[in-house]
């Protein structure tokens, strides 16, 4: 979950199922005359609005930290524990891939991403690999996305977006979207400043693509003031794009039990947040 100050007496707590719904929101009306469309549309869609929601065997009954506090999702490979964060990511990947096969496979690939610096692309996240665990996961992964490639291979819906380079296209298309849900959701109002890492106003300098036959590009998002922001390239197939998410407000303090964090937790109030998108 993000867990960012609301005021003096309040925390805003944003579940990893709620930013996934935005970064499948980002997905869904990404392309313009401008941008190509993600491609297979259905997929790609599916990959970002599910990335992030094998968080949810975890979020239903979430656990306090060392210091009696809801834990901030960066840094929770480390802070929740190795194993905790590897098998509800795989729990996660196997649901999806169940209902789409390449969905599963772009997720898998994300979810090597976390664990290696964006596969190279995000150079300020620590490196996993180092870790045991955290290679066994790495290996039955990729063990994992070579059955999926045959099934892809073999599927008239899919085949046609097996390639290295489009695999490639869709795993930074994906991260761009996270990078993109992440700076969005982690941040209450749009101008908070209390926010001091996660993904920059460049997205992290994550190449994004375009379409065929052209460079990658940066996005560069200017926050205008609490609820707007102009993109720069805009990326989106409707100006401005709207975005609503759920947040949920519990006391800022430190927790004397599990059983007394969860009271607060289920019978938090609910804060609807908009904010828009503007070229």
């Amino acid at each position: 979950m993000m867990v960012c100050p609301y005021d003096e007496e309040q925390l805003l707590l944003i579940l990893q199922v709620d930013h996934s719904r935005v970064t499948g929101w980002f997905a869904a009306h990404w392309g313009n005359d401008d941008f190509a469309s993600p491609v297979p549309y259905d997929a790609m869609v599916l990959a970002a609005q599910e990335h992030d929601t094998g968080w949810w065997d975890w979020e239903i009954k979430p656990r306090l930290n060392d210091e009696g506090m809801p834990p901030d999702y960066i840094g929770s490979i480390k802070h929740l524990g190795q194993t905790v964060w590897l098998d509800f990511y795989r729990h996660g990947i196997t649901r999806l891939a169940e209902q789409d096969a390449y969905a599963g496979y772009v997720v898998s690939l994300h979810a090597e991403a976390l664990l290696t610096q964006g596969k190279g692309l995000l150079s300020y996240m620590p490196d996993y690999s180092v870790h045991p665990a955290v290679q066994e996961f790495l290996r039955q992964q990729e063990s994992y996305r070579a059955g999926l490639m045959d099934r892809l291979k073999a599927s008239p819906e899919y085949r046609d977006y097996v390639s290295d380079e489009q695999l490639w296209t869709n795993f930074k298309l994906m991260e761009v979207y996270d990078q993109m849900g992440q700076f969005v959701c982690n941040r209450y109002p749009f101008n908070a400043t209390h926010r001091k890492n996660g993904p920059s106003r460049t997205m992290s300098g994550v190449p994004v693509p375009v379409k065929t036959g052209r460079e990658d590009t940066t996005l560069t998002f200017d926050i205008e003031d609490e609820s707007r922001a102009t993109v720069s390239p805009y990326p989106f197939d409707i100006d401005p794009l709207p975005i609503s998410f759920q947040g949920r407000l519990i006391p800022k303090r430190c927790y004397a039990s599990q059983a007394e964090f969860l009271r607060e937790y289920y019978g938090a109030e609910r804060l609807m947040i908009n904010y828009s998108l503007h070229s």
